[in-house]
């Protein structure tokens, strides 16, 4: 039962890396379009109908794809005056009563998300400045980048439980 919910995390966490290694490169891909955009519109005065909304999309997608990754590296925004001096097994009780808070944003973002998706889909919902661009795949990221949160936000529950427990050491945070 523990190698398999081990190996549960270890696949978690490989979701994780794989979202936010996937948001570099949309990142790239966004940054070249815009770029794109720029030299079409300021230099052959020949500006794109789609660029600026596609890449917004994109950061869109940024945004939600990489919060399951940050969380994974410990790198969102933390006030730790008195958490960087508590025993690592006080930082593991401050982190689980922080999930607490994590799953309810993020399985608010998860259904509220999934219904505004739902909406989107049934409706074919398009772009109004493009009607070649459809929304509804990039709604779909919503749910989905809650999903991967709620999971990364999972497997460091086990983790922690796991340092209460004395059963792992500390990992770099």
């Amino acid at each position: 039962m523990a190698k398999a919910l081990l190996r549960l995390m270890g696949f978690v966490e490989a979701l994780s890396l794989w979202s936010g290694r996937l948001a570099a490169w949309l990142t790239l891909a966004a940054v070249l379009i815009l770029t794109v955009e720029v030299v079409r519109r300021y230099f052959f005065n020949a500006p794109t109908q789609w660029a600026h909304e596609v890449s917004t999309l994109l950061f869109g997608l940024l945004y939600v794809l990489t919060g399951a990754y940050a969380l994974k590296e410990r790198a969102h925004v933390g006030v730790d005056v008195f958490y960087a001096r508590l025993p690592r097994k006080g930082q593991a009780v401050v982190n689980l009563v922080g999930f607490l808070f994590l799953a309810l944003f993020a399985g608010t973002l998860l259904v509220y998300g999934w219904k505004f998706f739902l909406a989107s889909w049934q409706n074919r919902e398009f772009s109004l400045a493009n009607q070649a661009i459809p929304i509804y795949p990039f709604k779909l990221a919503i749910p989905l980048g809650a999903l991967l949160l709620l999971l990364q936000g999972l497997a460091n529950v086990v983790r922690e439980i796991l340092v209460l427990l004395g059963k792992e050491e500390d990992r770099a945070h």
